[in-house]
């Protein structure tokens, strides 16, 4: 039962692993492009960015928050990068921020009490 469980796990880390995420995002950047009818040097030349830059990105995903705001602003894609962190919800006073994250977890018991 435990093996499964550490199967779960790797699985859903493997879904949400971040090196995994970026590359997703370059490819799906490289489709909006293609899409789009335009070269690489085309889309680096209306986003701003240099073209080794791009190639990076749309390979790798690798590159700045910059960047890529820049190239999903050329692409008509930036509100859904706008979407990406959302406000957080409006709290009444400090005191109701503080107790929404502290919660305490229950005591352990030591082994062998009752």
């Amino acid at each position: 039962m435990a093996i499964l469980r550490l199967v779960d796990k790797i699985e859903a880390y493997e879904k949400r692993n971040p090196d995994i995420i970026v590359r997703q995002i370059g490819r799906r950047m490289r489709l909006l492009r293609l899409a789009a009818g335009w070269t690489q040097a085309a889309l680096a030349e209306r986003a701003g960015v240099s073209l080794s830059t791009l190639k990076l990105l749309e390979l790798t995903g690798k590159g700045s928050l910059q960047r890529l705001a820049r190239i999903a602003v050329a692409l008509n894609v930036d509100g859904e990068l706008q979407g990406l962190f959302l406000e957080p919800r409006q709290v009444d006073s400090m005191d109701a921020v503080e107790r929404m994250g502290r919660e305490r977890a229950p005591r352990r018991r030591k082994e062998g009490s009752r």
